[in-house]
């Protein structure tokens, strides 16, 4: 790893673009951008999300955001002391000093001479020569004066000695959390969940017990438990980054094998005397403001099925729905607003002020757990299931 790289992602973080970095360190877009995957790679994580031109930062790229800026701080400080403000920053990506040549200059102050120096990093003498003859050049300085019996700094090189320490010891640092990071990872089980609506929907109960129970499996590995909707859970899974995914569609198909975990009965939901029940849904739907869960949800998917049964089927967000990720702002959408919405039953019990109108059993919502069938995963799939609160039937793919 050079130091300019580390630089180049911190401006990146600072910028979110790798257009404005670019602008901002006079490097073109494509050297800017490998800059930052040659640190991703380093550390086996993204840092972030996006295409080029708007980007965000994932959350393991948050845990390293102060860590980058400290490197940053330090490099410039190191590499370029004379300098101030953007020239600084542009001299110092464009010095191609590495870590490890940082490292084998402490070394060699460390050791005294340049020949134990070499010995002790598995080096030939003439190459280790060469590094720090290097170094110096890149960096405009003399850093070590040559003595009879060995080597010594020299006030320069004290300098740069002092900040490669830090630079160093902070990118191993780095290295090492991440490190740990893949080795706990690896030994996880990690599933994926559509977001419960509410505490009290069985999604949110199912999950709870899972959770629960989880240390009572056997062979135990270590929980990881996400949620989103379900297109991202089935993109997730068909690229590895989960193991199973909990599910409201019909997934189990093109790769994936799956077990039917649940079904909740539907019903359309309005305020108390809004809708007489003698109303068919697809004209609720179509007469009234609706308050629906976000698009690529199971829910979407049923409410669809409502309108082609009506001979309405509709591919794109009717103008009268809005979509919202919160059960409590929609029940006070159709509490005192006059919204409707279509609902599991479960996640209506107990709330004053609803008129629900149970919807046929073809509207049912299927919850699957799914996963690659490639993968040999149907022993834990059905250990998983049990603790979700099922006894499955023979898997479906």
């Amino acid at each position: 790893m050079d130091i300019a790289a580390l630089v180049v992602c911190d401006v990146v973080l600072a910028e979110q673009s790798f257009r404005a970095a670019a602008r901002r360190l006079g490097r073109p877009v494509s050297s800017v951008a490998n800059a930052v995957r040659r640190v991703e790679a380093d550390l086996a994580v993204k840092l972030f999300r996006g295409d080029g031109g708007s980007l965000s930062i994932t959350l393991d790229g948050r845990r390293f955001v102060d860590k980058l800026g400290n490197l940053r701080r330090l490099a410039e400080e190191l590499a370029a002391p004379a300098l101030g403000g953007e020239d600084r920053l542009r001299h110092v990506v464009g010095l191609p000093v590495s870590v490890a040549t940082l490292q084998h200059f402490c070394e060699t102050l460390d050791a005294g001479s340049i020949r134990r120096a070499a010995l002790r990093l598995g080096l030939g003498q003439p190459h280790l020569t060469r590094q720090l003859k290097r170094l110096e050049e890149h960096l405009g300085v003399q850093l070590i004066e040559r003595l009879a019996s060995g080597c010594s700094a020299t006030p320069a090189g004290a300098r740069v000695a002092g900040l490669a320490v830090r630079l160093v010891a902070g990118w191993h640092s780095m290295i090492a959390t991440s490190a740990n990071d893949f080795r706990h990872e690896s030994r996880q089980v990690r599933i994926g969940s559509i977001v419960p609506i509410g505490h009290e929907s069985q999604v949110a109960r199912r999950l709870a017990a899972l959770v629960a129970g989880w240390d009572r499996l056997p062979n135990f590995r270590p929980l990881f438990l996400s949620s989103t909707t379900a297109e991202e859970l089935i993109t997730s899974l068909k690229l590895g980054r989960l193991d199973f995914a909990l599910v409201d569609v019909a997934a189990a198909t093109n790769g994936l094998a799956g077990l039917p975990i649940d079904r909740s009965r539907l019903g359309l939901v309005g305020r108390s005397g809004l809708h007489p029940r003698g109303v068919a849904p697809l004209e609720v739907l179509r007469s009234s403001r609706v308050a629906v869960p976000s698009l690529r949800s199971g829910l979407r998917g049923a409410i669809r099925a409502i309108f082609e049964a009506g001979g309405a089927g509709t591919d794109r967000t009717p103008a009268n729905f809005v979509e919202i990720d919160s059960l409590p702002v929609i029940i006070n959408l159709i509490r005192e607003h006059g919204f409707v919405s279509v609902l599991p039953l479960g996640s209506t019990e107990g709330i004053a002020g609803l008129e629900v109108v149970p919807l046929g059993e073809d509207y049912d919502l299927q919850l699957w757990l799914i996963w690659q069938s490639r993968r040999d995963l149907r022993g834990m799939a059905l250990d998983i299931a049990r603790l979700l609160g099922c006894a499955p039937p023979p898997a479906h793919s």
